[in-house]
């Protein structure tokens, strides 16, 4: 593999002039990754990508991946001599009553983090940049995940961080470095409902808010040459 982060360059380097903004089809989401470190797919670039056949993935694949978990990007960074790796997934999910959440108080956001918290059966905290974002870090089929959750425009944006081994500090800085960049388009003429009702918002959107871990294409061929070079 071509891109591959060296262990004594663990410290996070600023974005270089490989970064590339990305502007998700069916989204309202830009998000910027830097490809000199990073795998990114998206539904968009996949076919004849290059960067598929160098890692062993058919197109076929990654169309099903996509499918599958409803994922509009799937990155991946991996580190020498290990196999150890940071993949991230961006999911999309209508919800009701809410259109964004920069229209409600902080007070609302930790409501609604409180009612997601407890159905992941974990922690939250408020990662805010120009968006609110509930954050959430607990384990899933294996996977340690940290998760950035919004709603922009009607929709629940998951940004999810998922790796083998535990997130280090330096992990969790790359991640958030990634969730700093994103930017959406947001419709400021959608009106919230005038009745606000949290219980209904409980029940329509915290529910399986939450993507689950996704068992990816990339995830399948770390699986594959560990049990080669073993």
């Amino acid at each position: 593999m071509k891109k591959i982060l060296l262990f004594v360059a663990m410290m996070i380097l600023p974005i270089s002039v490989y970064a590339t903004t990305f502007d998700l089809k069916d989204t309202d989401m830009h998000i910027t990754i830097d490809e000199e470190f990073w795998y990114v797919f998206t539904p968009d670039n996949i076919k004849d990508n290059p960067e598929l056949e160098e890692l062993g993935i058919s197109y076929d694949y990654m169309v099903e991946t996509f499918e599958e978990n409803e994922a509009y990007l799937d990155a991946a960074l991996f580190f020498a001599d290990s196999d150890d790796y940071i993949e991230i997934f961006v999911n999309k999910k209508e919800v009701q009553d809410v259109k964004n959440m920069t229209n409600y108080s902080e007070e609302d956001w930790n409501l609604f983090g409180e009612a997601i918290a407890e159905e992941e059966n974990t922690d939250y905290d408020i990662y805010q940049t120009d968006y609110p974002f509930i954050h959430l870090e607990y384990q899933d089929q294996g996977f340690y995940l940290a998760k950035y959750y919004t709603i922009v425009n009607g929709y629940g944006y998951t940004i999810t961080a998922q790796k083998p081994y535990e997130f280090t500090n330096e992990d969790a800085l790359r991640v958030q470095e990634i969730v700093d960049s994103i930017t959406f388009d947001v419709d400021e003429t959608l009106k919230e409902p005038s009745s606000f009702d949290w219980k209904r918002v409980f029940q329509y959107a915290v529910i399986g808010a939450l993507a689950a871990a996704i068992i990816s294409a990339l995830f399948t061929l770390i699986r594959k040459n560990k049990k080669n070079e073993d």
